[in-house]
């Protein structure tokens, strides 16, 4: 969806991770059932109207989706279980995660990550991590596009430290169920939505 906003819809949920506050409006339940904000904020676990929000750290269970949130450097990591998906979000806290942390992460299928720099993670940084979490599949976000800079580095840094010569976009990922282990991770780069 663009920056480092990534929606994720299984069965009968639609989850939507990071998005800007103007994305998400607070007045409507709309296509959002689920927002969850790695970058911190408050919780609104009983609206009245609009979607639920998780932003700190905690167990939670929303429409059949197991939300767990541990606390690290620079806000919350999440890891949310989606038919089946674990899907984690762990921001620029990534760099730092420590062996509880990353203990109480548990299994990720999975990972988004920011890898552009400036507030999230140098491409450098970003490999380190998914060296660290092991996922099968990484959704890097939060890099330049274009002429779109903002102060942050393009894909290619991150890229290459994970070993790709070249990579094509494409409009999403469908999973059904766990892709499992497995010994290399896949990057996969979504094209960007505004």
């Amino acid at each position: 969806m663009g920056d480092c906003c990534v929606a994720a819809r299984g069965r009968d949920v639609r989850v939507v991770f990071d998005p800007p506050d103007s994305l998400i409006d607070p007045g409507s339940r709309g296509t959002v059932d689920l927002v969850v904000r790695s970058r911190g904020g408050a919780n609104v676990l009983r609206p009245g109207t609009g979607p639920t929000v998780v932003a700190q750290p905690g167990e939670y269970e929303i429409r059949g989706v197991s939300v767990h949130g541990v606390a690290v450097d620079g806000g919350t990591a999440f890891v949310c279980d989606v038919d089946d998906v674990a899907i984690a979000v762990i921001g620029r806290g990534a760099a730092t995660l420590a062996e509880a942390a990353l203990e109480a992460i548990g299994r990720v299928d999975v990972l988004v990550l920011p890898v552009g720099g400036g507030p999230g993670l140098t491409g450098a940084q970003a490999a380190a991590a998914v060296s660290r979490i092991e996922p099968a599949v990484v959704v890097p976000v939060g890099y330049a596009i274009g002429d779109e800079l903002f102060g942050l580095e393009p894909l290619a840094p991150f890229a290459r430290e994970m070993g790709l010569a070249q990579w094509a976009s494409q409009s999403k990922l469908t999973l059904t169920g766990s892709p499992g282990a497995a010994d290399d991770t896949r990057v996969v780069v979504l094209e960007p939505r505004r």
